[in-house]
C-alpha cells in the first residue's frame, strides 16, 4: 500500500477509495448522524487524505508507515461509518435542496460509489435522486439506464437510454453499449419469468437441485437448471460433492461483468497459474441445445477455452451479457447452468480471491449425478 501512496495521484471522490478496502460491512447500531455532521466528516476526511498524498512521498520510512495506516482507517471509517448513511439521506436532501451544488456532488459520488461495486438497485436510486435536481446530467441518465438494465427493469432502461439518444446523452461508453439489447431483453425475461415460475412451483423429483457456497462476503444460494444443461450440473454437483471447490478462489473478478472460480490452481499453496486448471478432464458445452438459457444478472455459467473444453470453472454474472448468447457471439457461447437464486449482493461483492470456504450440495434429485467427461 505504500507503493501505491506514493505512486497515486487521487482524485477526491469515493471512487478513488475503491481498490483500498473491502466492500461495506454491517455495523452495529448507533445514533444517526444529521446531514451537516456527516457532510462535515466528509469533507474533513478528503482534507486530510488529500495532505497525506501531499506528505507520503517525502516522509521518513517510519513516517510512511503511520500515515498508511492512518490513510487506510479513514478509508475504512468511511465506507463504514460515513458512506451507508449518507446514501440513506440524499434523496431526501435534494428533494429539500436540488440546486445545492455541494448535495449535488454528493449525490453523484455515492452514484459513482455504487455503480462501481456493482450495487445497481442503489445506483437506481442515487441516479433518481440525482436527476431530480440534475436533469441534464449525462452521466446519471446513462448509469440509470444501466443499473436498470442490471436490475432486469428493461422497459425502464430501454425507455431511458432511448430517450437519452433521442437527446445526444448517450455516453458510447456506457449506455451505448446496452441500448440496443434493452429492447430484445424485454420479450427474453417475459420468457425467462415465465420459466422461473414453473421451476418455483415444481416438487419432488421435478425440483431442481440447489447448491450453497459459503464465502467470506456471506452465503449465496446457486439454483442449477438440470434441465436445459443436465450433464453441466451432473459435472458440478459431482465436483461439490467430492470436495473440489472447497478453498478455492474467485481468482477473476471484472467489475461490472461478472466473479470466476473454480480452478484448481487457485488454492493456497498449489504452484499453478490461477486460471489454467480444471478437474483434469473437460465437458462438452450444452449452449447450443435449442431450449438453452440466457445470461441474466447472477446467471451461473460455464467458463471455457473453446468449445467443449469447460471442466471446473465457472462465473456468476453481475448483470445481463448478452454477448455471452448465441445470437452474438455464436463461436463463443457459454453454457448457462444455473442463478442465483438468494445472495446476488454477496456474488456482486465478491472480489478477487476470496475464497469458496464450502460448496455443499443442500437439494438434489434422486439419481446418480455422473458427467459424461473427455479426458485432457
Amino acid at each position: 500500500m505504500i507503493r501505491m501512496l506514493q505512486s497515486m495521484t487521487i482524485n477526491l471522490t469515493l471512487l478513488s477509495m475503491l481498490c483500498l478496502t473491502q466492500p461495506l460491512i454491517a455495523q452495529d447500531a448507533s445514533p444517526q448522524k444529521s446531514w451537516e455532521e456527516l457532510v462535515k466528516v466528509r469533507n474533513e476526511s478528503f482534507a486530510r487524505l488529500k495532505e497525506i498524498q501531499n506528505t507520503v512521498r517525502e516522509a521518513s520510512p517510519e513516517d510512511r508507515q503511520t500515515l498508511t495506516i492512518e490513510y487506510a482507517t479513514i478509508v475504512q471509517r468511511m465506507q463504514n461509518d460515513v458512506i451507508p448513511p449518507l446514501m440513506k439521506l440524499v434523496p431526501a436532501q435534494i428533494e429539500s435542496n436540488p440546486d445545492d451544488a455541494e448535495t449535488r456532488e454528493i449525490a453523484a459520488e455515492m452514484m459513482r460509489y455504487a455503480f462501481a461495486r456493482n450495487d445497481y438497485p442503489i445506483a437506481i436510486v442515487m441516479a433518481n435522486a440525482l436527476l431530480k435536481g440534475e436533469p441534464s446530467n449525462k452521466l446519471a441518465i446513462n448509469i440509470l439506464g444501466i443499473s436498470q438494465f442490471a436490475d432486469h427493469q428493461f422497459e425502464d432502461a430501454n425507455r431511458v437510454l432511448t430517450l437519452a439518444e433521442e437527446r445526444g446523452d448517450l455516453i458510447p461508453d456506457l449506455g451505448g453499449r446496452y441500448i440496443d439489447n434493452t429492447k430484445s431483453y424485454i420479450d427474453y425475461w417475459k420468457a425467462e419469468k415465465k420459466i422461473r415460475e414453473a421451476e418455483a412451483a415444481a416438487q419432488g423429483e421435478d425440483a431442481l437441485p440447489r447448491v450453497k457456497f459459503t464465502t467470506p462476503k456471506g452465503e449465496i444460494i446457486l439454483e442449477l437448471f438440470e434441465n436445459e444443461a443436465p450433464n453441466t450440473v451432473a459435472n458440478f454437483v459431482n465436483l461439490v460433492e467430492s470436495g473440489f471447490y472447497n478453498g478455492l478462489k474467485f481468482h477473476r473478478v471484472l467489475a461490472g461483468f461478472m466473479a470466476q472460480g473454480g480452478c484448481p490452481h487457485s488454492k493456497d499453496g498449489d504452484p499453478g497459474q490461477p486460471g489454467t486448471g480444471g478437474p483434469g478432464y473437460t465437458i462438452k458445452c450444452e449452449a447450443y441445445r435449442p431450449d438453452a438459457r440466457r445470461h441474466f444478472a447472477g446467471t451461473l455459467s460455464m467458463a471455457h477455452a473453446g468449445r467443449d473444453t469447460g471442466g471446473s470453472q465457472f462465473f456468476i454474472t453481475h448483470l445481463p451479457t448478452p454477448h455471452l448468447d448465441q445470437e452474438i457471439a455464436p463461436t463463443s457461447v457459454h453454457t448457462v447452468f444455473g442463478r442465483v437464486l438468494e445472495g446476488l449482493d454477496v456474488a456482486r461483492a465478491l472480489q478477487q480471491e476470496d475464497e469458496i470456504i464450502s460448496a455443499e450440495v443442500i437439494r438434489k434429485r434422486n439419481h446418480d449425478y455422473i458427467p459424461k467427461t473427455t479426458p485432457e
